[in-house]
C-alpha cells in the first residue's frame, strides 16, 4: 500500500470516529413512539424574602438564604409535574418566574436569587407582596380555574420599618388551596455578612444608630400570624431534610401527559457505536503499532548485529 493510500485511509478513519460520535448523541432510530410525562394539577407560587436580613447567620450557622435556597430546590424536585412561579420581594415585590412547567428554570431561579444590599431598601415589611401575590394568583385563577394554587412562603418575618399600609393576607384564602409558611432565623438573631457571597470577608453590616454590628432577628410570631391568614401550616425551619412531607401534604394528583416527549420507536444508536467502537479499536491498535515501531527505531543496535535493535 503505497503512504498516499495510507495516509487516506487514516484520514477518513478519523473523520468517521467524528461523524459517528455526532450519531450517537443525536441518536437515530426510525418511527415516533409518545414517552409519556406526569403531570399535576398543582401551580405552586414561591413568595421569597430578599431582604439583607435572609442574610443572617442562624440557619444552623449558615446564611438564612441558602437554606431556604436548599429547601425550594428540593421542593422542585419533591413536585415533578408541577407549575412554578417565583415572587421575590424586598424594596419592591416582582415576579422573578412566571409559572412553568420547567424544573430546571425554577432551580436557576432560586440559585441565582440575590439579595439586596446592605444599604438597599427601605426596611423590611413581611407584608410587602400582598399586592402582587393577588394579582398573580387572580390571573392564575383566570388562566387556569381548573388547577389547584398553593402558597409557599419563605421569609423570617423581621419588620424594620412602619412605613406604608398594612396588608393582611387574609383575602387570598379564597384564591389558594393549600400551602405552608417557612420560617428561617432565630429570635436571638445573628450577625449579617455585608458581602455578596455571605461569607463575611468583607465583615458584617453595621447598626447605623449605633457602629455595632447589626444583629437580625427572625419574628417566627409574625411568620405564624401570616400562615394562620393563610390557613395554611407553619414550619420553622432550621436544618435540612423535611422538604418531602411538606410537599406531600399538597396532594398533588398526578396523571399522565399527552403529547409530551417523542422519541423514535425504534433506536438505532446501537448501530452507531458499535461502528464507533470498531473505529477506535483499529485506531488504538494503528497507534501501538506506531508507538513500538518508533521505539523500535530509536533503539540503540544490538552490539556485533547492527541489523537488530536492542529493544527493552
Amino acid at each position: 500500500m503505497s503512504p498516499r493510500t495510507a495516509s487516506a485511509l487514516v484520514l477518513a478513519r478519523r473523520v468517521g470516529i467524528v461523524l459517528l460520535f455526532v450519531v450517537v448523541l443525536v441518536r437515530p432510530g426510525f418511527g415516533r413512539a409518545e414517552a409519556p410525562v406526569q403531570l399535576t394539577d398543582l401551580d405552586v407560587v414561591v413568595v421569597v424574602d430578599r431582604t439583607r436580613s435572609m442574610a443572617a447567620l442562624d440557619h444552623d450557622g449558615e446564611p438564612r438564604i441558602r437554606g431556604a435556597q436548599a429547601d425550594l430546590v428540593a421542593l422542585g424536585e419533591a413536585l415533578p409535574g408541577a407549575r412554578f412561579a417565583m415572587l421575590a420581594f424586598g424594596t419592591d415585590a416582582r415576579v422573578v418566574m412566571p409559572l412553568s412547567s420547567d424544573t430546571a428554570a425554577f432551580e436557576a431561579a432560586v440559585e441565582t436569587l440575590e439579595l439586596e444590599g446592605p444599604k438597599d431598601g427601605v426596611g423590611s415589611r413581611a407584608d410587602r407582596p400582598v399586592p402582587e401575590l393577588t394579582d398573580l394568583l387572580e390571573r392564575a385563577e383566570e388562566a387556569a380555574p381548573e388547577r389547584r394554587r398553593v402558597v409557599v412562603y419563605v421569609g423570617d418575618g423581621e419588620d424594620t420599618t412602619s412605613e406604608g399600609e398594612d396588608r393582611s393576607f387574609d383575602g387570598l384564602r379564597q384564591l389558594v388551596a393549600g400551602g405552608a409558611v417557612l420560617g428561617y432565623g432565630t429570635s436571638d438573631g445573628a450577625p449579617m455578612p455585608q458581602d455578596d457571597e455571605l461569607d463575611g470577608s468583607l465583615g458584617y453590616v453595621q447598626d447605623p444608630a449605633t457602629g455595632d454590628t447589626a444583629v437580625s432577628k427572625a419574628d417566627l410570631d409574625r411568620l405564624r400570624e401570616i400562615a394562620d391568614q393563610l390557613d395554611v401550616p407553619f414550619e420553622h425551619r432550621t436544618g435540612p431534610g423535611g422538604i418531602e412531607a411538606i410537599a406531600d401534604s399538597f396532594a398533588a394528583a398526578y396523571a399522565d401527559g399527552e403529547g409530551g416527549h417523542r422519541r423514535a420507536a425504534h433506536d438505532l444508536t446501537w448501530v452507531a457505536a458499535l461502528l464507533l467502537l470498531a473505529l477506535l479499536l483499529v485506531e488504538l491498535h494503528a497507534g501501538w503499532r506506531a508507538a513500538w515501531t518508533s521505539r523500535r527505531a530509536l533503539a540503540p543496535a544490538v552490539p556485533g548485529d547492527p541489523t537488530r535493535r536492542e529493544v527493552r
